[in-house]
């Protein structure tokens, strides 16, 4: 059964929907749809817990996995990212290098991420080292890439 939750975080309200040990969507209220799932659940209070500790730099990486959906090519980038680990970035060249592709193609699936942390798209900067955009804003980018470097000092 999917459930779903919203919750106040640092870096603004997030709601996000699981299935099982699965992430279907955690983003903002405005692109999280929970049509056809129930509020709340034990699957919905565990993932919110990983999630929680993640914020509070006391997680590194989640035991839900996430649903990838979407085109392959969208499914081929963010399981590049998923490779990034935590603490590190990479650059939109870089995806597109192994991918073969442009960076901005890989700058336009990322847009489309709809499982954000999880699928760990602040992690990707410019080339240049520029932050580069973010759905959710550059001070949340910035609050989880600070978040990840300090929790490794």
């Amino acid at each position: 059964m999917r459930q779903y939750k919203c919750l106040s975080t640092p870096i603004g309200e997030l709601c996000f929907i699981v299935e099982g040990r699965m992430v279907l969507a955690l983003h903002s209220k405005e692109r999280v749809k929970p049509a056809g799932a129930q509020r709340g659940g034990a699957e919905a209070e565990a993932f919110e817990k990983e999630l929680q500790e993640y914020l509070h730099g006391s997680r590194t990486s989640f035991t839900f996995k996430p649903a990838l959906s979407g085109s392959s090519f969208k499914r081929s980038v963010l399981e590049e990212l998923l490779k990034v680990p935590y603490g590190a970035t990479t650059t939109y060249k870089e995806i597109a290098r192994r991918l073969s592709t442009t960076p901005r193609s890989v700058a336009a699936a990322l847009s489309l991420n709809n499982i954000l942390i999880v699928v760990p798209c602040h992690r990707v900067i410019s080339a240049s080292g520029w932050i580069g955009g973010y759905s959710l804003g550059v001070d949340a980018k910035l609050f989880l890439l600070n978040l990840e470097k300090a929790s490794l000092l």
